[in-house]
């Protein structure tokens, strides 16, 4: 079991990482809650019943360690100096992450959950526990949110 956790872990750590830092905007805090889900999921691997759902599985408890670490702390930190985790990504790709971390994390989780983790509506919308009309109505609201950043107009209040 435990090679079959690591396994899985490891297919989707990258974008399990993006999560946390979708909603932290800290390199890590991020690493701390992720590591937090890492253990907390191992511990109720059993409980998973459909080892397909794993990823969504997870990410909803990303999700939930994330809000639980922000409600003991108020969110007060810029991701933008701690951008360079993102090395590996393209300069263009780095724009478009430095644009997401300057967004309302409410609103950069629907882009990071669809882009960067390639995940489904429907799956976004397990995982978010949201109807479906509802995480693509905010994720085309999230993608002009983006575009505004990218264009270099603060119109969005955070």
């Amino acid at each position: 079991m435990r090679e079959l956790f690591e396994q899985e872990y490891k297919k989707h750590e990258k974008a399990l990482f993006l999560v946390a830092i979708a909603y932290l905007h800290n390199t890590e805090d991020a690493k701390d809650v992720l590591q937090e889900a890492a253990l907390s999921a191992y511990k109720a691997m059993d409980g998973l019943k459909n080892k397909e759902y794993f990823k969504t599985w997870l990410t909803r408890i990303v999700i939930n360690k994330c809000k639980n670490f922000l409600k003991g702390r108020r969110y007060t930190e810029e991701l933008t100096d701690n951008i360079n985790v993102f090395y590996s990504i393209q300069t263009d790709e780095m724009e478009i992450m430095d644009a997401l971390c300057k967004m309302n994390p409410k609103s950069s989780i629907y882009i990071t959950l669809k882009f960067y983790n390639n995940m489904t509506y429907d799956e976004i919308a397990k995982s978010l526990r949201l109807p479906l009309s509802t995480v693509k109505y905010r994720t085309k609201t999230a993608l002009k949110e983006l575009k505004t950043h990218l264009e270099g107009e603060e119109s969005y209040e955070r």
